[in-house]
């Protein structure tokens, strides 16, 4: 009596049979919605309204439109916010928060005050140009800049702060020196941003002659006003 050899089944086959043999006799297979939890569902909508604002402007991102943006019922959008203005409100401070951290990071591992002015550069273009101008855009509307301005001037004073103290230890000028060269590059670097997002100029590029135009300043300042 000669036994015959099993002949071994691949892996993929053995697991498609045993499915199919699983399925076979069962119940047909129910698409069940299942809940999204609550914060999961706020931070969509809220993703969605960013969506509209970056290409629409704030004018676009109304109740009735975020809902519909969403695939949700107006009703569940008001669940989680009074108004359109709360939800763009909630929405500035989220999306500064983001960068602030952003930012955070990038100055935490930079190696010295050069490596600095590069990183949160960098941060700021990448910000710009995976979300457009959203948070200027949405700081030129003055009911949602209210609430915001206290917490942003606040902030904005510290970061000054920090890079004006860097900035006047690394290159040795006088503080107040600093202070005008940081408020100067800081609308250099914005007036950046804005020509990434419309479009104008590759985001590489910008950074590129930014750092040129630092370089240069740089060894002008020192010469100009730095201390021996």
């Amino acid at each position: 009596m000669t036994s015959a050899r099993k002949r071994s089944i691949p892996l993929g086959r053995r697991l498609a049979k045993g499915r199919k043999s699983e399925m076979s006799g069962s119940e047909p297979v129910r698409n069940v919605r299942r809940r999204l939890d609550p914060e999961v569902r706020k931070q969509m909508i809220l993703d969605k309204a960013a969506a509209l604002v970056a290409s629409e402007g704030v004018a676009a991102a109304t109740m009735d439109r975020i809902a519909r943006e969403a695939g949700v019922s107006k009703p569940l959008v008001y669940a989680y916010f009074q108004n359109a203005t709360s939800l763009l409100q909630d929405l500035l401070l989220r999306e500064q928060r983001r960068l602030w951290e952003q930012q955070s990071m990038a100055v935490s591992g930079a190696g010295d005050f050069d490596d600095l002015v590069r990183q949160t550069t960098r941060t700021y273009l990448i910000h710009v140009e995976q979300s457009g101008m959203l948070i200027q855009r949405l700081m030129n509307e003055p009911s949602l800049a209210e609430v915001f301005q206290e917490n942003e001037r606040q902030e904005r004073q510290r970061v000054v702060a920090f890079l004006v103290t860097e900035m006047s230890r690394t290159m040795k000028i006088p503080r107040e020196i600093a202070g005008l060269v940081i408020e100067l590059s800081l609308g250099m670097t914005g007036a950046a941003g804005e020509l990434v997002s419309r479009g104008q100029v590759s985001r590489k590029k910008i950074e590129e002659i930014l750092l040129c135009l630092y370089k240069g300043n740089t060894a002008a300042l020192r010469e100009q006003y730095g201390k021996d």
